[in-house]
């Protein structure tokens, strides 16, 4: 059974660790200055038993960071007010702050019932309601203790033993590891330690863990629960993991051990964040302390859609942060002022590899406020339909969601079998969006011969940077486009079946002469710069005139501006073939007499020959190719 962390809350001073000390015996106050000045400053541990730990956080205001920590992966709240002092100011911002981090389970314990009457403590009690009214401590039920002399602990202890039942908060649906370090140290003969929550997976003895958002690589010695060694351990538990790979000073709050690539560092994310109701309006690019999982980091929050946000208003945003942050997808978070330091909002993450947006791109904020209720093959469907014409793998789906790839898989199967993507390799597109590029395919053809009534086709290369997409993407879409009929290709030039090349008189005479002067010239052929000059034809034409001899295989390019017709090409092939029988090899002079050219004309020859499998080079000598 997963364990329940059960986290306290609450102002300076109202006894939230003697309350935990009375409870299991163990001072969570670890730290010499805490004992010194009997406060609170970091966080601290303590256990009931094996199914219930404690989270126990400092009150004081200056280390509402520290608080913040604890709070992040509490199942359940423990919201403590001391009966002399009732409400303090820390003990709605704490409120506000579980509230924030969608804490959903909680109790509430009045603290130091010796220090005042009972009919004080009564309207403590009923300040206590009226605050948590509406809220997930609106029903939840209410202790009066005092750990002084042990007045009501038993109840509360008996009361909590039954919580592992009931009070969980609802389990991450991710397979990755995660946990988020809240605290790092180093033991002797052992190396280094860090603790924390496990927020999803599992992890056992020998895993490689990743450390983000560092990325660096690292190795589990050793797992301990609750003090005791255990070889594994899943979501919900407390863990204290030795690794091997890292010094401890190289590891510090806030970081995370995850499973190796399921999580991407940035220095950008698209968030949902919501305002408390009290406090001033939050500005475009303003400034802000942010609170995710266990770090705190600073940031510029920038709307999407407006300049502001006010008290108790909600929209989506980016944050835009000073250095590399990692984050899965629907984490929490908590927004502070830069200065002062005080808790205005908190928010979800939508998108862990955001693009920067702009401010009015109001379309963008309505698709990711979609992510906020949907689910499962929506989500995956509506991000490969907003990727418009851009590839979508399952690895970007993967760590988009914080979702393993066998999950990612059955979604796209299920969304396949329902002809919403297409697959395209091991890559995927949205069907409409599919549909829509084989339209403008088709569509840009037509207008392409309608401008080019001479052109045998586009080239690939062209209709790829036409319509902007991806060359796997473009070779399927031509696959099935010829398979339908409705596109040509041939070669690497694509048109519409019905297209027909129409010359003109001037045009077809200046296509009789090129022919005859290639044949005639041999293997010393005008140079591309003559054939214009003999033509009245515009220099685009004549250009588009040669792609289609080209086409057709009448004549042959051996270098960027060399033609020679394809019956003088085959000649020199028998005869280069002819030659190296006999011969076995040959030098670029002999070749050169062989076919009566100049070494200008021999050298780009003989490499045309060699590139299309005739010969091979060795040395300064030229072979015919093996495979003859």
């Amino acid at each position: 059974m997963r364990p329940v962390i059960i986290g306290t809350a609450g102002h300076i001073d109202h006894g939230k660790s003697s309350l935990i000390r009375a409870l299991t015996g163990t001072d969570p106050d670890r730290l010499a200055e805490e004992k010194e000045r009997g406060m609170t400053i970091d966080i601290g541990f303590a256990f009931l038993n094996q199914d219930i730990a404690f989270i126990d956080v400092p009150g004081h205001e200056k280390f509402i960071k520290n608080m913040v920590t604890g709070a992040s992966t509490i199942d359940t709240a423990l919201l403590v007010v001391a009966a002399d002092d009732g409400i303090m100011p820390q003990t709605r911002e704490h409120f506000d702050i579980l509230k924030l981090l969608d804490v959903r389970h909680g109790l509430i314990v009045i603290t130091k019932i010796d220090l005042a009457e009972a009919d004080w403590v009564d309207l403590v009690e009923e300040d206590i309601r009226e605050m948590v009214r509406g809220s997930f401590l609106d029903k939840a039920a209410i202790f009066r203790v005092s750990a002084a002399n042990g007045r009501g602990v038993e109840a509360l202890k008996k009361y909590l033993l039954a919580l592992p039942r009931e009070k969980r908060r609802d389990a991450v649906s991710t397979e990755f590891f995660r946990l988020p370090v809240d605290r790092v140290f180093s033991v002797k003969g052992y190396g280094t330690v860090v603790t924390g929550t496990i927020v999803s997976g599992t992890v056992k003895v020998g895993d490689t863990l990743e450390l983000m958002p560092s990325k660096k690589t690292v190795k589990v010695r050793g797992i301990q629960s609750h003090n005791v060694a255990v070889n594994t351990l899943s979501a919900g538990h407390r863990a204290a993991i030795n690794i091997q790979g890292l010094e401890s000073g190289a590891i510090e709050r806030g970081h995370f051990l995850a499973t190796p690539g399921a999580f991407t560092p940035g220095k950008i994310l698209s968030v949902f964040v919501s305002l408390l109701s009290v406090g001033k309006t939050l500005k475009y690019n303003s400034p802000v302390r942010v609170h995710l999982g266990t770090g705190e980091y600073l940031a510029r929050i920038r709307l999407i859609g407006r300049d502001v946000l006010s008290p108790n208003e909600s929209g989506i945003a980016q944050l835009i942060f000073q250095q590399d942050v990692c984050a899965g997808f629907r984490d929490r978070f908590i927004l502070r002022r830069y200065s002062p330091m005080r808790t205005i909002g908190g928010g979800v993450v939508l998108d862990v590899t955001a693009r920067p947006l702009r401010k009015r791109d109001t379309a963008a904020a309505e698709f990711l406020k979609s992510r906020l209720s949907d689910s499962g093959a929506d989500l995956i469907y509506k991000h490969i339909e907003n990727s418009n014409r851009q590839l979508v793998h399952e690895t970007e789906l993967s760590r988009n969601f914080s979702m393993p790839v066998p999950e990612v898989r059955r979604y796209l199967k299920s969304l396949t079998e329902e002809k919403r993507i297409v697959a395209v390799n091991k890559y995927w597109i949205a069907s409409g969006v599919y549909d829509n590029l084989q339209n403008d395919c088709c569509e840009y053809l037509q207008s392409y011969h309608r401008d080019n009534p001479i052109s045998p086709g586009i080239s690939k290369a062209a209709l790829q940077n036409r319509l902007k997409i991806a060359p796997d993407l473009l070779d399927i879409l031509l696959i099935d486009l010829a398979a339908v009929g409705r596109v040509k290709i041939k070669g690497d030039r694509v048109s519409l079946p019905e297209f027909q090349v129409r010359l003109t008189a001037e045009q077809q005479e200046f296509i009789e002469t090129v022919e005859r002067e290639l044949r005639s010239a041999g293997f010393s052929p005008p140079a591309l710069k003559e054939i214009f000059q003999k033509s009245r034809l515009p220099e685009n034409e004549v250009q588009q005139l040669l792609s289609c001899l080209l086409d057709e295989g009448r004549i042959v390019q051996i270098d960027r501006d060399k033609f020679v017709h394809a019956d003088i090409i085959r000649d020199g092939e028998r005869q280069i073939r002819k030659f190296l029988s006999e011969r076995k090899s040959a030098t670029v002079s002999e070749l050169k007499e062989l076919l009566n050219t100049s070494r200008k004309w021999a050298i780009p020859l003989l490499n045309y020959y060699d590139k299309s499998g005739l010969t091979t080079r060795v040395g300064d000598l030229r072979e015919l190719h093996q495979s003859d």
